[in-house]
């Protein structure tokens, strides 16, 4: 009977001190945010906006500049290619400042209020024809290439 109080005892602990799980944070864990996260391509070229159109860079980060020509939302059919400007969701770059070809565009996606406060058409109509630089994930974005959550950094460019 001893035995088996004994037994029933060790039983009781293990189930208790079975129940938790304590979960560490691994290296595989580590790997997939890496993985998920822009990171610099190692050279720091700044791509022009075709460029970037005809470039493959997977996940990398990487730098691409060109003059604002447009706001949209929701579809590259939508665009807005002069003032006055409604739409805060998105900018339009290309290589020409008088550019309104979809083709020869990529999307921007203003990804906080930040961004659509300081440089979004419809808060900024001034900004329309400026020079700026992004860096982030070349995705397809409102049905063209360009660049969505993902957008580490922008920077004016002297005109």
């Amino acid at each position: 009977m001893k035995q088996y109080k004994s037994f029933l005892l060790l039983l009781a602990a293990l189930l208790l001190f079975s129940c938790g799980k304590t979960i560490l944070p691994s290296d595989d864990e580590h790997k997939e945010e890496e993985q998920h996260s822009p990171q610099p391509n190692g050279d720091s070229q700044v791509y022009t906006v075709s460029e970037f159109l005809k470039g493959d860079f997977g996940n990398n980060g990487v730098w691409v500049h060109g003059y604002i020509v447009g706001a949209c939302k929701r579809n590259i059919k939508q665009a807005e290619w002069e003032p006055p400007f409604t739409y805060d969701s998105a900018i339009l770059l290309a290589d020409d400042p008088e550019e309104s070809d979809p083709e020869n565009v990529i999307s921007i996606q203003m990804v906080n209020k930040q961004m659509k406060e300081d440089i979004a058409l419809a808060a900024n109509p001034q900004n329309y024809g400026r020079h700026i630089a992004f860096f982030g994930i070349k995705q397809k974005y409102l049905g063209i290439p360009g660049m969505k959550k993902h957008i580490l950094a922008s920077e004016w460019l002297n005109e």
